[in-house]
């Protein structure tokens, strides 16, 4: 396959793997949030001089398929480059492989350009768009970022948490892998412990930043495709702040 942009290799480490030595889908996240900054900053774009122009990006949708999850102490390839850059967004694409060349994972993020000042959306500068590029493929052609409506009926999960300084990123909020982690406290043991993340979809609604509370309400579900887990974190006022959806399946030996 044609290799599409920015490359950076990686050892899969012990803290980024579960109780089965799998990469962690919050720990994969994390990943693919790390090679846009590297990439970023290979194009002169660091966290330094974003914020001394006081710019920022925000991430506000992620949509994730996983093949296979990268084992303990496996080095893996992943590339990323930026399909779309204009106005005020910009998309980014990302491939996972695996040290023989298979694809493990196909990823795409939607990201809105920030005035870290007003801390509202302002336009991409013209030498940035030139940079990142706009005209390569997207990993997932066609993606239009729909989520399901919230059920009627009870959650089967529910909890209440503060946002705590741990949480917080250099723009101030919550970082975008915690309201994963998060929700991945609500998903019931029988589907946890047996059964694989085949897909990801999240959305991010509203900032919520330290000393915030959260409530989580997480939703089971059966489709053709699998199991499928619905988290929904809302404030005290109950707006939607973060939609998260799991694709799961019976877990891969």
């Amino acid at each position: 396959m044609e290799r599409q942009g920015y490359q950076q290799t990686v050892k899969i480490r012990y803290d980024q793997v579960d109780s089965n030595a799998r990469m962690s889908a919050a720990a994969l996240l994390a990943a693919l949030q790390d090679a846009a900054i590297s990439h970023s900053d290979a194009l002169g774009y660091s966290l330094a001089y974003m914020a001394e122009h006081q710019w920022g990006w925000a991430v506000i949708h992620w949509h994730i398929r996983i093949y296979r999850m990268p084992m303990h102490l496996e080095t893996v390839c992943m590339e990323t480059w930026s399909n779309k850059c204009r106005k005020m967004q910009a998309e980014r694409s990302y491939f996972l492989f695996d040290g023989a060349g298979e694809k493990m994972v196909d990823a795409i993020s939607r990201w809105i350009f920030m005035d870290a000042r007003t801390r509202k959306p302002t336009n991409v500068p013209e030498h940035m768009i030139q940079r990142y590029g706009s005209n390569q493929i997207p990993a997932i052609e066609g993606e239009t970022f729909q989520m399901p409506t919230r059920p009627k009926e009870a959650p089967v999960a529910a909890q209440t948490l503060t946002v705590a300084r741990r949480d917080t990123d250099t723009n101030g909020h919550a970082n975008n892998v915690k309201y994963l982690e998060w929700a991945l406290e609500d998903i019931p043991d029988d589907i946890y412990e047996h059964m694989d993340i085949q897909d990801m979809r999240l959305v991010y609604r509203k900032e919520c930043r330290r000393g915030d509370t959260l409530q989580t309400q997480t939703y089971v579900m059966d489709t053709p495709e699998g199991t499928q887990t619905v988290t929904f974190l809302t404030d005290a006022a109950d707006t939607v702040l973060a939609e998260i959806v799991l694709l799961w399946a019976g877990r891969r030996s």
